[in-house]
């Protein structure tokens, strides 16, 4: 089977020639890719392991890095960030969120400072979708909840949903409309040729929801179905990112269209792969799965190939599965390990 033609076998729950993969890694991990591979092309990177799935990566349309007068860089929506380094690799944190101290509805509009979205140049996309024209192509990372959660601290939006509804619901609107305007600009500059459409919202922690479903379906319901319908006007398949334990909601998920979840969080509660595959498998397709806590950091090279072959076994059984890792590579897995995960022999069903 050819890339895309593997992945909708899958995603119509029928039995692909092989289960079909994906790739999702932090730039450390692409480093080292580069180098054990000896090019500087990331196409050439994922044709040697043999990828089905490509992103048109929204990182390329961002604007770099600006920086404040304390030398604070600006991060989306306002917020001050700063780089943080472990002995693996840097991430960006969030030091002074752009709604602090917000009370009230105008507060929050003239503390909000949303990406211009006629800076950002959609042309990459074009060339995206033509130099991987023979991949399955994923694309956005649109947002109801945690984009707010990027302009005000977590603790603070679940409060006010108890006490202030009417606080959040303007800020959940008001991050909503910059990304339907985002993502329509995606999907056109992709002309029909993107795939499938992210949403991205952690909803769970480990052991379970962050909130109720009543909450979930008050709050954040209706933007989600109002992205669902934007992918779904353009011929792109719904796709929901949502860490943790989100047993309770995935048939919320399917209820609304969803049809591929990620990331598959296999070590939280009620993530089992058996599980997941017995109660949701005929009418939803899992996407990530292989276990970056434990065994991609931390196991050798056969524990790895064991979980990989384990979940193409389960979770591909009468397809309905895309392989990958659960979340990105993170800096601290081996390359050794990214390589036992991607041999070709771990995706027979």
């Amino acid at each position: 089977m050819k890339k895309r033609e593997r992945v909708y076998a899958a995603l119509d729950h029928n039995i692909p020639d092989r289960t079909p993969v994906d790739i999702q890694a932090v730039p450390e991990i692409w480093d080292k890719l580069f180098k054990h591979f000896n090019t500087a092309g990331m196409k050439t990177v994922m044709d040697k392991l043999e990828i089905d799935c490509a992103w048109v990566d929204p990182e390329v349309l961002r604007i770099p890095n600006k920086k404040d007068d304390d030398g604070f860089i600006i991060g989306w929506g306002g917020s001050r960030c700063r780089i943080v380094c472990n002995k693996f690799g840097e991430y960006l944190e969030i030091v002074h969120y752009a709604t602090d101290g917000c009370e009230t509805e105008e507060d929050i509009d003239r503390a909000l400072k949303l990406p211009d979205l006629s800076n950002m140049d959609f042309t990459a996309v074009e060339t995206a979708c033509k130099e991987f024209d023979d991949y399955f192509l994923l694309g956005g990372f649109a947002s109801s909840f945690y984009y707010p959660t990027l302009v005000r601290r977590m603790e603070d939006i679940l409060i006010d949903m108890a006490t202030r509804p009417e606080l959040i619901h303007h800020l959940i609107k008001r991050c909503f409309d910059w990304h339907i305007e985002y993502h329509e600009k995606l999907l056109k500059a992709g002309n029909g040729r993107i795939d499938a459409m992210q949403m991205a919202d952690d909803f769970a922690t480990q052991l379970n929801l962050i909130m109720s479903i009543e909450m979930f379906r008050d709050f954040y319901k209706k933007p989600l179905s109002e992205y669902i319908s934007l992918a779904k006007s353009y011929n792109a398949i719904p796709y929901m990112h949502c860490c943790g334990s989100a047993y309770h909601l995935i048939n919320e998920f399917i209820d609304m269209g969803i049809r591929i979840l990620d990331p598959v969080q296999t070590v939280a509660q009620n993530m089992q792969p058996e599980l997941l595959k017995k109660e949701f498998g005929d009418r939803i397709t899992f996407h990530g799965a292989g276990e970056t806590q434990n065994i991609l950091p931390n196991g050798t090279p056969d524990d790895v190939r064991d979980n990989a072959k384990m979940l193409s076994r389960v979770l591909g059984k009468n397809g309905g599965y895309i392989m990958t890792s659960c979340h990105n590579l993170q800096a601290d897995v081996p390359l050794e390990n990214v390589l036992a995960f991607y041999e070709t022999d771990n995706r027979v069903m």
